[in-house]
């Protein structure tokens, strides 16, 4: 696991999306606007063979409706694993430290730091993985496995 500082202040966009232009910039990435696409389609981030999935605080795996009808912890994984167009995986902090990590360091995250949840009713009540909150205990972990 690797660390970086993100400079994320030109943005007036949630962290997500702030952190999602702030490493475009870093690969030389021309962006006009944010999209929105299929965890298993596109990467937040795409520089040819760096394909990024951008993760911040709460935030979710895969909606319950891209499930496939699993309904447990192991199996979402196992699906998101399998079907994830991203080969590396950056965990913004809120104060900006993107952590990249493999496929395997961020599944050591995803169990550590996520729960099986709910999509609200109106989209459907079906079950999903989420982060929690970030925590001192979170960034901790992250500093320790990047040192």
């Amino acid at each position: 696991m690797t660390t970086s500082i993100l400079n994320m202040n030109d943005y007036t966009v949630k962290l997500s999306e702030a952190a999602e232009w702030a490493l475009c910039a870093r690969y030389g990435i021309e962006r006009t606007k944010h999209d929105s696409k299929p965890y298993d389609e596109a990467s937040d981030v795409d520089a040819g063979d760096v394909r990024i999935s951008v993760k911040t605080s709460s935030f979710t795996l895969m909606a319950g409706s891209r499930c496939e009808g699993r309904k447990d912890f192991d199996a979402i994984w196992e699906l998101y694993a399998a079907k994830v167009h991203s080969n590396w995986f950056a965990y913004v902090t809120q104060d900006g430290i993107c952590y990249m990590m493999s496929l395997d360091e961020f599944k050591e995250l995803v169990y550590m730091f996520c729960m099986l949840t709910r999509d609200s009713t109106k989209n459907g009540g079906l079950p999903k993985i989420q982060a929690r909150k970030e925590t001192k205990k979170m960034r901790k972990w992250l500093a320790e496995r990047a040192a």
